[in-house]
């Protein structure tokens, strides 16, 4: 089982590029402080990835409310698919692009790709252990592909090949098909880069404490995931992508996820869902009807540890749209709203469910897909803290059981690791995208919905002015010629 630090262990130490990219463009950023150690910069970068993903601020990362896994009470916007409000759409570009983003300009938060991007420069530079610098900047390169693939999963065509030049203030949008394909080989090359007989980053890396041998199963593990993204626009590509990261090496049991464990004597470094459920004294969300009502008729054992029971003594939830007041439904569990609750980034249980995909789409992974998805469930509802016996249980369930469940294949894992990734909520989104289950324009349409389930987020409303020609170039692709959140993305159908 790989080691866990926690955020106030790691002392601050020394001395920034990709694994596939060199540094003759870079040049000293009058904007930022110049003395911050490298491995400061890391840890900066990667607890900054890892908030974003975790955050429940409808600010920034509102995905839950879009899967219907959590519901708003009061201030209803982004369960009615409105973001003008509260601007989601720049939050998150804001929060992953950070100082660096494509205007050039300064964020109040301290972004994900600018601190990476600048860790791998330094670590550049330093010469005392080469092997060590290679892996650490491998490991940053790494992370820098999991946030740009969250990027062109959410906006589509984005600024890249230009994004973290400094020089370069008003960067071009890339193609989206382009960029992830250009991810995927630098995964490749990360892979075959790492060295497992060398050191790397130790307590800067919250996540795995320097293990290269893991940083390699979960760079190969997101190969996977997005070559299964890729599989409905270019299959061939998707296929043989996926056989390479399995033969690599992916994730083989829940020890293998990608965790950050929180501190719980630290407000600032506290997991983002205790900030905004608990120290922020509010009560802005409430657990989906949809989930709730599913997980009650197929008497799933985690809802008990998912949610708390309503005042009545029963599970309940909220309607989406609905101005749903606090106290009346279920609450979300005790164990998620501490301070030092984990955030996960990628799970062996995610892994599992790809598999499932790979063989239901022909790729020859091994195993079967009812083998793969009763692997996931079970290892879901061993992460969350049920038995091995409940899970079986579970899975004996004509609604559950792989070859009697209602649907095609991808109703079946749709609904279930849309239950399983609970509390993974980007991927939750992502998945009823592709997937097209739980379709919630059918089974649960929010009251008062502005359309239909965004497919995208729109580009944040600065673009249109600041980097206006690239801006304009990126929605004049897009179908239509408008940006708009009903734009299908170039992997979904």
């Amino acid at each position: 089982m790989k080691t866990i630090l926690n955020i106030s262990t790691f002392i601050f130490v020394v001395l920034t590029t990709s694994c596939t990219k060199g540094i003759t463009d870079w040049n000293i950023d009058g904007k930022n402080a110049s003395d911050v150690p490298a491995y400061t910069l890391f840890t900066t970068g990667q607890k900054a990835l890892v908030d974003a993903y975790n955050s429940s601020s409808v600010s920034v990362a509102p995905f839950r409310v879009l899967a219907q896994e959590w519901t708003e009470n009061t201030y209803i916007q982004e369960a009615q698919y409105n973001f003008s409000d509260y601007n989601a759409n720049a939050g998150w570009w804001q929060r992953l692009y950070g100082t660096s983003t494509p205007n050039g300009g300064t964020t109040v938060n301290p972004g994900v790709l600018s601190n990476l991007e600048a860790a791998k420069k330094k670590f550049a530079l330093d010469i005392s252990d080469p092997a060590v610098m290679r892996n650490n900047r491998i490991i940053a390169d790494i992370l820098e592909v999991f946030t740009y693939h969250l990027l062109v999963g959410t906006y589509g065509d984005i600024p890249y090949s230009q994004a973290e030049n400094n020089t370069i203030p008003y960067p071009k949008y890339d193609d989206a098909k382009t960029i992830w394909t250009d991810l995927l080989l630098r995964l490749d090359t990360c892979i075959s880069g790492l060295n497992e007989t060398a050191n790397s980053l130790g307590a800067a890396d919250q996540v795995y404490n320097g293990n290269t041998a893991a940083w390699k199963k979960f760079a190969a593990t997101l190969k996977l995931k997005m070559a299964l993204l890729l599989a409905d626009a270019d299959f061939a590509t998707a296929s043989a992508k996926a056989l390479e990261a399995v033969n690599t090496g992916i994730f083989s049991s829940n020890d293998d996820d990608a965790v950050m464990h929180y501190d719980p004597s630290s407000v600032t470094n506290a997991n983002p869902l205790w900030q905004g459920l608990v120290n922020s004294g509010r009560h802005d969300f409430v657990p989906s009807n949809l989930l709730v009502n599913i997980m009650s008729d197929w008497n799933d054992p985690r809802l008990a540890l998912y949610f708390t029971k309503d005042s009545h003594g029963e599970y309940s939830g909220g309607v989406p749209g609905a101005g749903n007041g606090y106290g009346i439904f279920s609450d979300f569990s005790p164990a998620m709203q501490t301070p030092d609750y984990p955030g996960v980034l990628l799970s062996y249980v995610q892994t599992e469910f790809l598999l499932a995909e790979a063989v239901e789409r022909g790729i020859p992974v091994g195993g079967t897909a009812a083998s793969h998805y009763n692997n996931a469930i079970v290892a879901s509802i061993r992460y969350w803290g049920g038995t091995e016996a409940d899970a079986n249980e579970y899975l004996l369930q004509p609604a559950v059981a792989y070859a009697t469940a209602t649907g095609n294949w991808q109703q079946k894992l749709g609904y279930q690791k849309w239950i399983a990734n609970y509390n993974m909520n980007w991927d939750s989104w992502s998945d009823i995208r592709r997937l097209g289950h739980p379709n919630l324009d059918v089974v649960n349409p929010p009251i008062g919905a502005k359309g239909q389930l965004p497919l995208r987020f729109t580009y944040p409303a600065n673009e249109s002015g600041s980097n206006a020609i690239n801006w304009q170039d990126a929605v004049n692709k897009i179908p239509g010629g408008k940006d708009v959140v009903g734009a299908k993305l170039f992997w979904m159908k």
